[in-house]
């Protein structure tokens, strides 16, 4: 044999080495079962063969040794093949059940008759009847395509081996329980073709899927019941739904008709017959257990377990009621409380926290946003993202719909929460991540979406929130985010709009994000950078991208100079107009757009101005493409419009001065000339029309024209002669003539502004909007009286003969009088801060206009003078430079003949006081706010374009401005010579200056009364400081000691500065309109203006700064967070020590003790100054030295306004009885007032002789509480009314047990009366007055005028007090008073 067909070992075979052939069938029935075993899949092919031979051939044992033999030749013995399909299988079956029918009782065949029925229902005729003709439609189907498939079987095939059908595993019978859908029959699962040997042989474990398909039961609408979906539960019952109603229900379809008992569990085909009973549990009584109970479980699976083991409390049925708590589904939708219990399960809102309430509840929402769980996590948190939205709209809108009842009023402290768990998942990848991105998108963003159009200001609406948000964490998180893009698209925009919203808050957030590493380079790559032309599988670019780079430009300087590098890179959508852009034309115009505002906020600080020179190809046909009328939105077109002449205005501002550029000469003058930017944008008038959607251009317009004719004046030969007359050769034909547009457009901008501003809310509804549109006409109209001034010569000050081009004069005039008085400038303080970038261009229109004023004829220097400090208070920050400009020219020339001195007074120099107004205009030098439009002189000094908003109140942290100035700015020196140790002005002061402490005090008494003479007179008497803010500024001499200021300052006196004799005159004329008048009816007062219907009404004034010490003083006092008791203790001790008895000084002692003041006032004066303070009843000189050396007359009485109505029902100014009621109940005061009186030498004179002896009077006798009632019940009804709305002042706590009254009239009285001397219990016995009405003037209210039914009530009310003797005495000075 040759070598190479020798083999050692052939084929492994295995054979069945018996030659007896198995007697068993192949599917024979299980014993008590007509269906054959089940055969698990999990089994393989050679395990059933091997455990098959043990089961038949157990008792075999293989002895011989099997034979191998080469491979070469020999050939398999055709293996036994048994028929495997649907036929042959059920044919076996049928077999098996004839053979055990056969075997059978009659008794036994109807007990499986009645078992079947049992378990398959009454229906089980039917079913089998329906399964038969399914499987004979089968076959009928099945005999045409077998016929056609045999005659397509090749020779070839017909040759080879039968095929081997693989017997299909069984499933065990599903009709055990009622309830569960059955498979029709197994011909519903169609058989897959047998496969071939070659197919047997190339694989061990034939396919068990090959071609099957499920099909299920054609279910009838008799067949099943629909239920609701019962509460989880850990018990597993049969048949636990409840009973079919009584009454028809068409929405409930019968599985049939129970009629037997519930069958045990079946036994597992493997088990043995004898395993069929199961085993039961019992109770210690023999009471059989249900299965499935909490005590079965526990018994059957944890024996071992005690009965109240803790870890098994899960099994325990709920025990919780009805619950009233808000739960919410996964909509971020309340579930009303009495659809939580009945909602169906399947739908989700039922969890482990609460298995009998449908729904989550807050808590478990914040719980599970916590899960380990991904999905379970990410679900939570979007429905607290859901949740926040729907607060964040209630919070806004009082009239939404939908609004959550439940948590109003704890809107704030939900989104914190939500706001702190998205926080913690936001760097989770996956689901979780995006929903947690989505939780603060909510939170920071969607929140306050209203004001993501607002820039130019800082907004401040939230600092707590985003506090928070702890943004120095954050940023780096969002750049890690944006750099890895893992996220979609949509949560990448989210993460944008965050940094959005970050860097609209505050100009220090903004500086975070530019100092973030990666961030800025991130956004830029993400959302800009993107492919050109774009794919179809790339995103576009983001303009929101671009207004995050505007205002982080806009922020600060040093974010404009981190950004000038990616500045290159934006370049390329200035270059891809419209027409020409890969991208669609409206995002391509809006890149446009925020691209040259982008530049726009460079060139403000003189940055990046030489890509006007790079670049100008680019721009050049960006200017021809605005000029060609392009096929662009009205809106979308405007804008563009206005974003490129804004542009230029600014670029022709840094080439008025190339030095304020950053590097200087980045553009010239002569290349500005050269391009002929004015001329083009002169051209864009052609298309426009006096309509408001072309207001913002023609403003533009204007804006470009006055910024080149304002540079020609500088760089123009003959200051711009030339470029002047070729502008208003232009413009004046359109403003002059009656149809010329811009006639038109500023007649029709000055009508909006009237309309809209008298329609202007005072509640915070619709504010924002009515904000928004009063910016487009306001800016028309400053705009034009910018032009205006423009086109001035350069050298003239002085009214002129002929207007440049004539605007409505009279008009405008009109409009800011009435404008400078309008309640829209206190707006922002009630509605938000960030409303006053909206009144920008108003005030730049007021601005403009003083200076316009100055040269209309008529307009003298008193007028000049009212507007100028009219116009002062209402500028906002980012007017510095205008306010500066007008103090020095209008304010610091005041003269002593603007104020009216009858009397001749010493020259006094006003212009020493112009470091205190800078100081106060500009609080901090290293802040220089850009004004709205930019100068030469903002482009090189300003370092932010932003104003400050609402600056949170930090301790120690100075204001960034001081803008808009308060109403007692005038009195700022009298602060500075105050606060000289520490004031910046005396750390700095100019080289030259030198004026003593005398010198400052009287130039600022010079303007106070100037600004209130020309301010009355004008009729802006609103304008000018009321009695309060005079008064305190006099206490502010007062407190000047002498050598105050001296040293550095070169400031000294030898003496008080209130004992200076011109300073003592100054502040006599101020506070002389303040003092009571002896008239038979006082005078209307002229600070009072009635501005509802209050003829018949009574009520006292609200207490304003005008009017309230308390209020005037905050401007001065807030700063050392001093109150204003404390000043005042200072004040009375001051005047203890130095003033000895100074008339003047004793006078400004008198305002805080009127009756609207805490009694701690009077208290301080009556009881405490000095050294006279005792016990009561000490006898003779116990009063304070206060007391007893104010001796002023009542015509010297400071009265603030907190009068009382008059005979018409107003309150009439000034009027002493604010000092008089109502009537005191402090009963240490009225014990103070008595003891005075009982002083004899030494008891009060004057004002306050009448004060003790009206309340004493007034304590004492019926008919006056009688008539002082009425006001008290005015009182507490105006105070209920003020604290409801108005302002009020801070008052100073009052300890009840002090405030109430120890002493009784009867008690005051018998005091008097038995201790008092002659005139004192004269004055008060025939003491009258009337708290409304004329006012009894002393001595007349002290003697005689009482009618016989008030003295006869008189005389017995002391009877009945005190004694008939008493009585009868007091008759005697009755009649001895008559005689």
């Amino acid at each position: 044999m040759p070598r190479n067909d020798r083999t050692l070992i052939g084929s492994v075979v295995e054979c069945n080495i018996t030659n007896q052939p198995s007697t068993t069938l192949k599917f024979a029935p299980k014993p008590g079962i007509g269906f054959p075993t089940v055969q698990h899949r999990s089994k393989s092919a050679f395990a059933r063969a091997r455990e098959e031979a043990t089961v038949n051939n157990a008792d075999t044992r293989r002895n011989e040794i099997p034979l191998v033999v080469p491979t070469r030749g020999s050939q398999l013995p055709p293996p036994t093949v048994e028929p495997t399909d649907a036929g042959d299988l059920r044919h076996h079956i049928s077999r098996a059940n004839e053979l055990r029918l056969a075997s059978m009782s009659p008794e036994e065949i109807e007990k499986e008759r009645k078992t079947i029925l049992e378990q398959l229902g009454n229906d089980a005729p039917d079913l089998l009847k329906r399964v038969r003709e399914a499987r004979e439609r089968k076959l009928a189907r099945e005999v045409p395509r077998e016929t056609e498939a045999e005659g397509k079987v090749t020779s070839s095939e017909q040759s080879e081996l039968p095929p081997v059908h693989q017997p299909k595993p069984m499933l065990s019978s599903l009709g055990v329980r009622p309830g569960i859908l059955r498979v029709r029959s197994l011909d519903s699962v169609p058989q897959s073709a047998p496969p071939t040997i070659s197919s047997q042989r190339s694989c061990t474990r034939p396919s068990s899927r090959t071609g099957k398909k499920i099909r299920f039961a054609e279910v009838t609408p008799k067949d099943i019941y629909v239920y609701e979906s019962a509460p989880v539960s850990p018990k597993r019952r049969i048949l636990a739904l409840p009973p079919p109603p009584d009454k028809p229900d068409d929405s409930i379809v019968s599985l049939g008709t129970f009629n037997g008992s519930i069958p045990s569990k079946r036994p597992h085909p493997t088990d043995s017959p004898s395993d069929d009973k199961e085993s039961s549990v019992t109770t210690a009584d023999g009471r059989k257990l249900e299965e499935g109970t909490p005590e079965y479980i526990r018994r059957h699976y944890f024996p071992d377990a005690p009965d109240n083991d803790p870890n098994l409390e899960w099994m325990q049925p709920s025990t919780s009621s009805a619950s009233s708590e808000l739960r919410f589904d996964l909509n971020g939708i309340p579930i009303p409380p009495s659809l939580a219990e009945t909602l169906p399960s399947h739908l989700g809102l039922h969890h482990h926290a609460e298995g009998s309430h449908a729904g989550y509840t807050l808590e478990d929402l914040f719980h599970l946003s916590r899960s380990t769980v991904p999905a379970q996590r990410a679900s939570m948190l979007g429905v607290l993202a859901k949740i926040a939205h729907r607060l964040g709209v209630q919070v806004k809108d009082g009239d939404f719909p939908d609004k959550i009842a439940e948590l109003l009023g704890t809107e704030g402290q939900l989104r914190k929460r939500t706001l702190a768990t998205g926080l913690s998942a936001i760097n989770e990848r996956g689901s979780v991540g995006a929903m947690a991105v989505e939780a603060v998108w909510e939170c920071l963003v969607v929140w306050d979406n209203d004001t993501t159009d607002i820039d130019g200001i800082e907004l401040h609406l939230a600092p707590d929130i985003i506090s928070s948000a702890q943004p120095e964490q954050l940023l780096p998180i969002i750049a890690e985010m944006l750099a890895q893009a893992f996220h979609p698209r949509a949560t990448l925009e989210q993460l944008l709009a965050i940094v959005y919203r970050l860097a609209q808050e505050s100009n220090e957030l903004a500086d975070s994000i530019t100092a973030t590493p990666r961030l800025v380079p991130a956004i830029i790559q993400t959302f800009l950078l993107t492919p050109i032309p774009p794919r179809d599988d790339s995103v576009v670019p983001d303009p929101m991208a671009l207004r995050l780079l505007t205002i982080l430009a806009s922020s600060s300087r040093s974010n404009a100079l981190s950004l000038l590098e990616p500045a290159d890179a934006i370049l390329r959508f200035a270059t891809l107009l419209p027409n020409s852009s890969p991208f669609p034309a409206p995002l391509a115009t809006s890149l446009l757009i925020q691209t040259l505002q982008f530049y726009r906020a460079l060139a403000s600080y003189g940055l990046y101005s030489h890509i006007a020179t790079s670049a100008s190809p680019y721009f050049s046909a960006l200017g021809s493409y605005l000029l060609s009328s392009p096929s662009l939105p009205q809106k979308k077109l405007s804008q563009l419009r206005t974003a490129w002449s804004s542009l230029l205005e600014a670029w022709i501002v840094c080439a008025t001065d190339p030095h304020a550029t950053s590097p200087p000469h980045e553009i010239l003058w002569s290349q500005v000339t050269a391009w002929g930017w004015e001329s083009e944008v002169r051209s864009l008038r052609k298309d426009l029309t006096d309509a408001e959607q072309d207001w913002e251009v023609w403003s533009a317009i204007w804006n470009v024209e006055a910024a080149w004719l304002e540079g020609a004046r500088i760089n123009g030969v003959k200051a711009g002669k030339k470029e002047r007359e070729e502008v208003l050769e232009f413009v004046k034909r359109g403003f002059e003539a009656e149809e010329g547009p811009e006639h038109r457009v500023v007649r029709a901008a000055l009508q909006t502004m009237k309309q809209r501003l008298s329609t202007l809310a005072t509640d915070s509804r619709g504010i924002e909007r009515i904000f928004r549109s009063i910016v487009v006409p306001s800016h028309a109209l400053c705009s034009a009286v910018r032009l205006w001034l423009a086109c001035l010569p350069s050298s003239i000050d002085m009214p002129l003969g002929s207007p440049p081009f004539m605007l409505p004069f009279g008009e405008l005039s009109k409009f800011c009088a009435e404008l400078v008085t309008h309640p829209v400038w206190s707006l922002p303080e009630k509605c938000g801060m960030y409303l006053q970038v909206r009144l920008r261009p108003l005030s730049s229109l007021l601005a403009y206009f003083h200076r316009l004023s100055r040269h209309i004829p008529g307009t003298g220097p008193d007028l000049w003078l009212a507007q100028g400090l009219s116009i002062l208070t209402r500028l906002i920050p980012g007017d510095e430079g205008a306010a500066i400009a007008m103090e020095e020219n209008c304010i610091l020339p005041v003269t002593s003949q603007l104020a009216a001195f009858q009397v001749q007074l010493p020259s006094i120099a006003t212009d020493i006081l112009k470091p205190f107004f800078e100081n106060t205009i500009r609080l901090n030098p290293d802040t220089y706010l850009s004004p709205l439009h930019i100068t030469t002189e903002s482009i090189c000094r300003s370092t932010t374009l932003r104003l400050p908003g609402a600056t949170p109140k930090v301790p120690g942290e100075e204001a960034k401005t001081g803008l808009p100035l308060s109403r007692d700015w005038l009195t700022a020196p009298l602060t500075h010579l105050l606060r000289s140790a520490t004031s910046p002005v005396f750390r700095s002061l100019p080289a030259g200056w030198d004026a003593s402490e005398v010198d400052v005090v009287r130039a600022t008494l010079l303007l106070l009364q100037a600004s209130c003479n020309v301010l009355q007179c004008r009729g802006l008497g609103a304008c000018a400081l009321g009695p309060a803010e005079i008064a305190f500024a006099c206490m502010r001499v007062c407190m000047l000691e002498h050598d105050v200021g001296g040293g550095a300052s070169g400031m000294d006196s030898s003496a008080e500065v209130f004992r200076d004799d011109t300073v003592e005159k100054l502040m006599g004329w101020l506070l002389e309109p303040f003092t009571p008048k002896q008239l038979p009816t006082p005078p209307p007062s002229p600070f009072t203006t009635v501005t509802h219907n209050e003829t018949t009404s009574a009520s006292l004034p609200p207490l304003t700064p005008s009017n309230y010490l308390e209020l005037a003083s905050q401007t001065y006092l807030h700063q050392t967070h001093t109150p204003f008791y404390q000043f005042y203790t200072d004040l009375v001790a001051l005047y203890t020590a130095v003033s000895f008895a100074h008339p003047l000084f004793g006078a400004l002692l008198l305002p805080p003790l009127a009756m609207r003041y805490p009694s701690d006032y009077r208290r301080l004066l009556w009881c405490e100054a000095g050294d006279g303070s005792g016990p009561m009843g000490s006898g003779v000189g116990a009063v304070t030295e206060a007391v007893r050396t104010v001796r002023i007359g009542l015509e010297r009485v400071v009265c603030c306004g907190l009068g009382w109505p008059g005979s018409n029902g107003v309150p009439a100014f000034p009027d002493i009885r604010e000092y008089l009621y109502p009537v005191e109940r402090d009963g240490r005061v009225l014990g103070a007032y008595l003891q005075a009186l009982l002083a004899g030498r030494n008891a009060p004179q004057g004002f306050l002789r009448l004060v003790a002896v009206h309340h004493i009077a007034c304590t004492a006798w019926p008919d006056l509480q009688r008539l002082s009632r009425i006001t008290e019940d005015r009182l507490s009804n105006t105070e209920a009314n003020t604290n409801g709305g108005e302002v009020t002042g801070p008052t100073l706590p009052r300890d009840p047990s002090q405030s109430s009254t120890s002493l009784g009239g009867p008690k005051l009285l018998r005091l008097l009366l038995n201790q008092g001397d002659g005139p004192a219990v004269r004055d008060v016995l025939l003491y009258r007055q009337s708290p409304s009405g004329a006012f009894s003037w002393p001595p007349s209210c002290f003697g005689g005028g009482l009618a016989e039914r008030e003295r006869v009530e008189r005389i017995e009310h002391v009877r009945n007090v005190i004694s008939g003797d008493m009585a009868e005495r007091v008759k005697a000075i009755f009649e001895h008073k008559e005689d």
